[in-house]
């Protein structure tokens, strides 16, 4: 047999690198399939226990936070404004020193935040501050400077006026505030309990309040007790401006009973003829 051309081996060699690599791609794709398979049996027993892990994200997170500057409060500034208004001879700030201090702050000392910030310092009397109550005070308030104070004004005003839990608070504390404890008070003198009733319900006054003081001032009540003090809201709060819903069976002072029929006494005595003939009160003859 002659042997082959060039050609004819070219093409014999050719053919089998065909079939080789035909039997490499089959084997890689077998291969493949195999560990496709595998890998779903795995998967398949895994879930069988009841497990399943999520693939992990190795991605970044990206946290974004604001930051604000905390603002800290100095105990050296508030002691250095305590020392500034405190008496020489004693270690509270005192009348003279309460002035001096009011006018820093761009107030009246009658004015109504000024009842507001000795509520927030939690004094014990008026016209005093204690150290003890000036620099938890102080602290309460979130404040340590006269300016600091100043700011905070709006924002005292606005708790009592929007929470009545807190203005019931206030008001009750103002009794305490205005007793004189070294003189062993404990009713207030009218004339002072009816300078703390117009401070205290000077934002909104109640519609009774001017008669209230009429009457005291008619009958010449001495003192106000406690419990007179503490009534008196709630019998604004709750007795309309006429008294019709008034009802003395109830457990208030005998002193709000007297008040009452006083009124409306004057109001029959006010009242028209024919207002009175309508409502019965004068009886034809």
């Amino acid at each position: 047999m002659g042997k082959c051309c060039s050609v004819c081996v070219s093409d014999s060699n050719g053919e089998r690198d065909r079939r080789s690599s035909q039997q490499q791609t089959t084997t890689s794709l077998t291969s493949n399939q195999h560990n496709i398979d595998s890998a779903k049996h795995k998967l398949a027993k895994t879930s069988d226990k009841g497990f399943f892990v999520k693939p992990k994200n190795n991605s970044p997170k990206i946290v974004r936070t604001l930051s604000f500057p905390r603002q800290e409060l100095d105990e050296g500034k508030i002691l250095s404004l305590f020392a500034k208004y405190k008496d020489d001879a004693e270690d509270s700030i005192l009348a003279d020193g309460m002035e001096k201090f009011c006018q820093d702050l761009g107030v009246d000392p009658t004015e109504f935040v000024v009842l507001v910030l000795a509520w927030k310092f939690d004094a014990s009397q008026m016209c005093r501050f204690t150290r003890k109550e000036f620099i938890d005070g102080c602290k309460a308030v979130k404040a340590d400077s006269i300016k600091g104070l100043q700011n905070k004004f709006p924002e005292l005003e606005e708790e009592v006026a929007k929470d009545v839990e807190k203005f019931k608070d206030l008001y009750r504390f103002t009794f305490k505030f205005g007793l004189d404890v070294e003189e062993g008070q404990r009713a207030l003198p009218t004339s002072i309990a009816i300078a703390l009733w117009k401070l205290v319900f000077s934002k909104k006054p109640p519609l009774v309040l001017e008669k209230w003081f009429a009457y005291l001032g008619q009958r010449e009540v001495r003192g106000i007790s406690r419990d007179t003090w503490n009534m008196f809201w709630n019998f604004t709060e709750t007795i309309d401006s006429d008294f019709t819903n008034y009802d003395d069976s109830e457990a208030w002072p005998s002193l709000f009973d007297d008040f009452v029929e006083y009124e409306r006494e004057r109001s029959t005595e006010s009242c028209p003829i024919e207002e009175k003939h309508k409502n019965g009160l004068v009886k034809e003859l």
